[in-house]
């Protein structure tokens, strides 16, 4: 039997890691939404043998936030990161703002 590549992603990684992956993206993406509504968002999964790598970048639009509140940001992303002996770096890059989570697969470093 041959694994289609989100099952052999999940079968690799750990639930927690799975959990906590989706939080930082769904943040991720939710930010983007508020600061810039209308610009494309580029996100990649990538996956070794000791980490899971979440990258999502999305142009400087320079536009004001449209809503404030409702998540624990930037913050609550790196403490995630954080407590599964990850990382997590986010801030403006040559292609726009660009948030990267480093998620080690086989718990704390």
């Amino acid at each position: 039997m041959r694994l289609t590549a989100s099952e052999e992603l999940a079968a690799r990684v750990p639930p927690l890691v799975s959990r906590e992956t989706y939080r930082i993206v769904q943040e991720t993406l939710s930010n983007a939404l508020r600061h810039a509504a209308s610009a494309p968002v580029a996100l990649c999964l990538s996956l070794d043998d000791e980490e899971l790598i979440i990258t999502v970048t999305n142009p400087l639009t320079g536009a004001s936030p449209r809503r404030r509140g409702g998540g624990r940001g930037l913050g609550g992303m790196r403490e995630r990161a954080t407590l599964l002996g990850g990382s997590l770096e986010a801030g403006a890059e040559r292609d726009g703002w660009q948030v990267t989570a480093r998620l080690p697969l086989r718990g704390r470093r």
